[in-house]
């Protein structure tokens, strides 16, 4: 997930928080105006029940119920209705931020195998290094001494006065090679 559709996504909420803000303060205002003008009728219709019979009060209470009552339906809808979108808002965020918690999971994964697999071939390209490091002795003593190649061995041009070695004094040192 980038930074523009996260941006975009908390732009959106904030909208909606904004838009349910503005609702809510045009309900309530709203709300308070048709309070003000039922206080109003009320305060009338006081003027008029003392002289009107004793039962005729709870059927001006009845119809105040009655004028407030719609209004108090459509406040609770709206309310409802702007709550639920928040809702939804909140859970399109939260599965973005798991989304990209995942992902950035997975490239650590990934991260740490090819990682784990740099590490081997390095070790195994050490050691074969090392044989051959281990080699080069090997190599300017042949190219040091008189000797060739017959066949699947070595054939040697042996200095008769040569230094001997081994347990037995089995081995004899060969001639130089001749420089040409």
């Amino acid at each position: 997930m980038n930074n523009a559709d996260a941006e975009s996504a908390i732009k959106a909420i904030l909208m909606l928080r904004s838009e349910m803000a503005q609702r809510e303060a045009q309900m309530s205002a709203s709300f308070s105006q048709q309070i003000q003008s039922l206080q109003q009728q009320v305060s009338q219709f006081r003027h008029e029940v003392t002289g009107i019979v004793s039962g005729a009060s709870a059927r001006i209470a009845t119809e105040a119920k009655e004028a407030v009552s719609p209004v108090a339906r459509e406040y609770d809808r709206a309310v409802s209705a702007a709550s639920a979108q928040l809702h939804g808002a909140g859970k399109t965020v939260w599965m973005w931020f798991a989304a990209a918690a995942a992902i950035l999971l997975l490239v650590l994964l990934v991260g740490w195998v090819v990682l784990g697999y740099y590490r081997r071939e390095l070790s195994t390209v050490k050691e074969e290094l090392q044989r051959y490091e281990d080699a080069i002795p090997v190599l300017e003593a042949y190219y040091a001494s008189d000797v060739v190649i017959c066949g699947d061995r070595v054939c040697a041009n042996i200095d008769p006065k040569g230094q001997r070695t081994g347990d037995e004094r089995q081995y004899v040192q060969v001639q130089p090679r001749r420089r040409q």
